[in-house]
């Protein structure tokens, strides 16, 4: 992986319980064919005390992001006020990412990786474009 190169995916309470979508994600790096190394550039963003914790139960590189007077833990709801918050709160610890002089991708827990997976291919020989944005579609 390019150095100072980092995978970033962020964790609340609401998606911290086990047996959920973070161990299925994590869980991909070690099941995928020649990618557990990946987990050493994995760096997870804990919004809340409870996904911090669970965090450091499951990986070495967690990371706070505390937004004083703003409770992350409970899940926000496409383009209501809180969600909105959170996104600007992600944006701006993205931007100070880039500011130390890190690349990264940025993934949701839900996407998993594996040995043919073409975004992963694409890293790992520096291919891709300087910002790469994958769309989902939704249904609201």
């Amino acid at each position: 992986m390019p150095d100072k190169t980092v995978i970033l995916t962020t964790l609340n309470a609401a998606w911290a319980q086990p047996n959920t979508m973070i161990d299925l994600f994590l869980d991909s790096f070690h099941q995928g064919e020649g990618i557990e190394y990946l987990l050493n550039h994995l760096v997870i963003i804990a919004l809340d005390q409870v996904a911090y914790n669970r965090c450091t139960e499951l990986h070495t590189a967690c990371f706070m992001l505390t937004t004083e007077g703003v409770d992350f833990a409970a899940e926000k709801f496409f383009m209501t006020g809180e969600y909105l918050m959170m996104m600007w709160r992600r944006i701006e610890f993205l931007r100070k990412v880039l500011e130390m002089g890190y690349s990264f991708v940025f993934s949701v827990s839900c996407i998993s990786r594996s040995s043919n997976n073409c975004f992963v291919s694409m890293l790992l020989h520096k291919m891709l474009p300087a910002i790469s944005i994958l769309c989902l579609p939704y249904g609201g």
